[in-house]
């Protein structure tokens, strides 16, 4: 299991994942993955895990900008 830099799990965010199925876009979105303790995000291309990236480092959640 992937976690952020402040040691929390990161999960997919489900209303991401809804807001792209409304759109009918949701084969072409990328992930956005949201961490359960802070709330920092990552996204990620459909086709890569957080388990699949090589270094912690690489991992590191950043804030998503709000609409």
């Amino acid at each position: 299991m992937t976690r952020c830099r402040c040691g929390g799990r990161l999960a997919l965010d489900k209303s991401h994942i809804s807001e792209a199925r409304r759109f009918a876009c949701l084969a072409t979105t990328r992930l956005l993955w949201k961490c359960c303790l802070c709330g920092h995000s990552l996204w990620l291309d459909q086709d890569t895990t957080p388990e699949e990236l090589q270094a912690p480092a690489e991992a590191e959640a950043k804030p998503v900008a709000s609409i």
